[in-house]
C-alpha cells in the first residue's frame, strides 16, 4: 500500500518540510543521488539518443482527464466554461505566477526574521487544518462532514498536477490508473504513471523545503530577502489551496482516489517541489507536443510538461551543443503512437559520456528557487543596486574611510564626486541644467520626477562586469563638471539631438573619462562594502563566529590577512583573524557540491546560499575590476559611449576641473 512505501510523510522534525518517505527510502535515494544518464555505445552525428511517446507524458491533457484532477476539479465551484477549443476542465483555476504575485504583495514590506516566521506559521497552520479535519472523518464519519467548495480561480493550475503526483505514487495499490471515468476516451496515455513516479526523488532540495536553521541564511541578509519572499509567497499560497481543498472535502469525499492519511502537508510540498524542479516549460519543446493538445495555452505556458526519463538529464550550459529535439514529421502524423518527442545528437558522443540538456540561461536565485540547486562562477548572476541623487554629489570632501580602489592617474580628491545628503551641496551640485541634462539621458520623464522626489532608482550589477545600460549615462551625467554642463547646455540647447543619441555634443577630455571612471569606482565600492557588512553580520552567526573582510580595499574578496593573523573591530568588538570573502567561500561553500564537466554546482542549503551571495559580491567586485585603469575601462564602455553620442579626447592636456562652490556641511556622507 502507500502508506507501507512511504508512510504518511516526515516525523522527523529535524528533517525538511516535504521529506517523503521512511528513513530506509531514504537512504536508498541518497546511495543513488546524482542520477546520469550516459550512453551505452557510441552515437554518430544526427543519430537519435533516444526517444519518448507523447503517450507517456503529464500534460495538461492527461490531468485533466486523470481522477486525481477530476476530484480537484469537483472542489470546486463551477465549472466555468473553457475556450473555443472545449477545454472546460481548466476555466475554474488561475495561473501560478498571478496567484503567487498577490501572495508576494503581502510581504514587501515585512523584513527577514517576519518572513521567516510566517513561513513557519503557515506550515502549522495547515498541518494543525489537515489533523483536525483527519479527527473529524474518524469522529464523525464522511457522512456528517459539511463541504464548502473553493471559489473559482483560488486554485492554481498547479493544485491538480500535484493531487495527481500524489495518487500515482501512495495509492493503495502497485500500478493506480490514471483514470477511470470515459473522460479517456480515445487519448492515447499510458495506463499508469506510477513506475514513474516512484523513480521521483523523496526530496528536493529548494528552499520551500528547507529547515528554519537553513532558511535563516536567506533571512539574516539583504541579499537573501528576495529569496525568502519568494519563498514566504509559495508557502502561503500552497497552504492556502490544501486547506480550500481539504474545508472542500477532498481528504473524505473521493476515497477511491485518495484514501485516508494519503494526503499530507509534507507530500502537497514534496509533489510542488517534484513538479517545479521537473517540469519542462511547454516553450522548450517542439510545436506539435502543444499542437496536439485540447488544454488551452495557458495552462501549457503556465504548468508545462512532465517528461519521464528525459528529467533525469543533468544541467550543463553547453549542452544546445550536444542534442536538440526533432521538429519534424510529427506534425503531419496522424497515428498518436507515432508521436514522439527525440533527442538528436548534434555531435559524436562516446561510449559511456553522460547526456545533458540545457536548463536555460539562469541566475543563482532563479536555479536555486526552481531546481535547489547553484552553479559556483556564474556569469549570469547579478545583484540589484539602488541609486538616488544623494549618491552622486561633487564639490564635497570624501567619506573619512574613502580608499580609492582604482587608479586615480593623481586626479585630486577635490575633483572627484561622491556621496553627500548635505541640502546645500545637493543643490548646488544637481543644478536645473543638470538635472534636464540627466533627464535627456535617461530618456525617462518619470525617472527623473521620482530622483527630484528624493527616490531611488534601481539598477544591475553584473557578474560579467558590464555596467548597466541604465546606470551609465545617469553616472556620466553626475560626474561631469559644472562648466561642461554648462558647455554642453549651449551647444544643445532645449531641442532633441538630430541623431537620436541623448548626450550627442558632448565631448570628454581624459580629465572627464578618468572622473566618471572613479565616481562609477567609488559608487560601486561602497556598494560592495555595504554588503560586505550585511553578510558579515549574518555569516557569523551560523559560521563560528567568522570575522569577514568588508572592504573594498586590499584586493577586496581576494584579501588575504597577514601571516601572522589580522584583527578587526566589528560592532565594537574586538575579533579575531579576518578572512576575505574569497577564502571564507572557498573554506565552507564546497562541502555540499558537485563537479560537473569542469563546474562546480551547489546542492544543500548551505551550499546553495553562500554561492547566491557569491554571485552579488563578485558582480559588484567583476564590475570594479573593469574600472581599474583608463584602458580596461575604455574597452567596457567605448561602445556605450559613442551610443550616447559622447566624442573622446584623449589629448595629453589635462583639463583642470572645477568643482562646485564647497558648501557649509558638505562633507561627503558614509551613510
Amino acid at each position: 500500500s502507500g502508506a507501507a512505501r512511504g508512510g504518511k510523510g516526515n516525523n522527523n522534525k529535524e528533517a525538511r518540510c516535504g521529506a517523503i518517505d521512511q528513513p530506509a527510502d531514504r537512504a536508498m535515494y541518497d546511495r543513488t543521488i546524482g542520477c546520469q544518464v550516459r550512453t551505452v555505445r557510441e552515437l554518430k552525428k544526427d543519430e537519435v539518443a533516444f526517444s519518448v511517446p507523447l503517450s507517456a507524458m503529464i500534460t495538461p491533457d492527461v490531468i485533466s482527464v486523470s481522477d486525481a484532477g477530476q476530484a480537484v476539479l469537483q472542489c470546486m465551484e463551477g465549472p466555468i466554461n473553457g475556450d473555443e477549443n472545449g477545454s472546460k476542465f481548466w476555466g475554474s483555476f488561475d495561473a501560478m505566477s498571478r496567484m503567487e504575485k498577490v501572495q508576494m504583495g503581502k510581504t514587501v514590506s515585512s523584513r527577514g526574521p517576519q518572513l521567516l516566521v510566517k513561513i513557519l506559521q503557515e506550515r502549522k497552520k495547515v498541518e494543525t487544518a489537515l489533523a483536525k479535519a483527519e479527527q473529524m472523518m474518524n469522529e464523525n464519519g464522511d457522512d456528517d462532514l459539511t463541504n464548502k467548495l473553493a471559489a473559482a480561480k483560488s486554485i492554481s493550475y498547479r493544485a491538480p498536477y500535484l493531487a495527481f503526483l500524489i495518487h500515482q505514487r501512495f495509492a493503495n495499490m502497485e500500478n493506480p490508473p490514471v483514470g477511470t471515468s470515459d473522460l479517456l476516451g480515445e487519448m492515447d496515455v499510458v495506463e499508469t504513471f506510477a513506475p514513474y513516479a516512484r523513480t521521483l526523488p523523496c526530496s528536493v532540495c529548494a528552499p520551500i523545503c528547507w529547515k528554519r536553521n537553513e532558511l535563516a541564511l536567506l533571512a539574516g541578509c539583504i541579499p537573501g530577502m528576495p529569496a525568502l519572499q519568494k519563498v514566504a509567497a509559495q508557502t502561503m499560497q500552497l497552504a492556502a489551496e490544501l486547506m480550500a481543498l481539504v474545508d472542500a472535502g477532498l481528504l473524505w469525499r473521493f476515497p477511491a482516489t485518495f484514501s485516508p492519511g494519503m494526503i499530507t502537508w509534507d507530500r502537497w510540498v514534496w509533489a510542488a517541489a517534484v513538479f517545479e524542479s521537473r517540469a519542462l516549460p511547454s516553450s522548450s519543446l517542439p510545436s506539435w507536443v502543444v499542437s496536439k493538445g485540447v488544454s488551452n495555452s495557458d495552462v501549457w505556458e503556465s504548468c508545462g510538461v512532465m517528461v519521464p526519463f528525459l528529467d533525469m538529464v543533468n544541467h550543463e550550459n553547453d549542452a544546445d551543443t550536444q542534442i536538440e529535439w526533432n521538429s519534424s514529421n510529427s506534425d503531419e502524423e496522424e497515428d498518436p503512437s507515432t508521436w514522439r518527442l527525440k533527442a538528436i545528437t548534434q555531435e559524436k558522443t562516446k561510449k559511456h559520456l553522460q547526456i545533458y540538456r540545457n536548463y536555460g540561461s539562469f541566475d543563482n536565485e532563479s536555479f536555486m528557487m526552481k531546481y535547489g540547486i547553484a552553479k559556483m562562477s556564474n556569469t549570469a548572476d547579478k545583484v540589484k543596486i539602488a541609486w538616488a541623487l544623494v549618491d552622486g554629489v561633487g564639490g564635497v570632501d570624501p567619506p573619512k574611510d574613502y580608499e580609492p580602489v582604482s587608479d586615480s592617474c593623481d586626479v585630486p580628491s577635490s575633483q572627484l564626486v561622491f556621496e553627500s545628503t548635505d541640502a546645500d551641496s545637493l543643490k548646488a551640485w544637481w543644478t536645473e541644467q543638470r538635472l534636464a541634462m540627466l533627464g535627456k539621458a535617461n530618456k525617462n520623464d518619470d525617472t527623473l520626477d521620482a530622483l527630484k522626489k528624493g527616490k531611488k532608482i534601481t539598477f544591475w550589477a553584473l557578474n560579467n562586469g558590464k555596467i548597466d545600460q541604465v546606470l551609465f549615462p545617469v553616472a556620466v551625467v553626475a560626474a561631469l563638471p559644472p562648466e561642461k554642463i554648462l558647455e554642453w547646455h549651449r551647444k544643445s540647447g532645449s531641442a532633441a539631438p538630430v541623431s537620436g543619441r541623448p548626450l550627442d555634443g558632448l565631448t570628454l577630455d581624459r580629465a572627464n573619462q578618468i572622473t566618471v571612471r572613479m565616481y562609477l569606482s567609488f559608487f560601486y565600492a561602497k556598494k560592495l562594502e555595504r554588503l560586505l557588512q550585511s553578510l558579515n553580520s549574518c555569516m557569523k552567526d551560523h559560521f563560528n563566529n567568522v570575522q569577514l573582510w568588508a572592504k573594498a580595499s586590499s584586493g577586496g574578496l581576494n584579501y588575504v590577512a597577514p601571516g601572522d593573523g589580522d584583527s578587526m573591530a566589528v560592532d565594537g568588538e574586538s575579533s579575531g583573524v579576518v578572512l576575505g570573502w574569497q577564502t571564507f567561500f572557498d573554506t565552507y561553500a564546497y562541502n555540499s557540491s558537485m563537479e560537473v564537466e569542469d563546474r562546480y554546482y551547489a546542492i544543500a542549503p548551505d551550499c546553495c546560499a553562500l554561492t547566491l551571495y557569491d554571485g552579488h559580491v563578485r558582480s559588484l567586485q567583476n564590475t570594479l575590476n573593469a574600472l581599474a585603469n583608463d584602458s580596461v575601462f575604455l574597452d567596457n564602455v567605448k561602445q556605450q559611449l559613442e551610443e550616447l553620442g559622447c566624442t573622446l579626447d584623449n589629448t595629453p592636456a589635462v583639463v583642470e576641473i572645477k568643482s562646485a562652490p564647497q558648501s557649509k556641511g558638505g562633507q561627503g556622507s558614509s551613510k
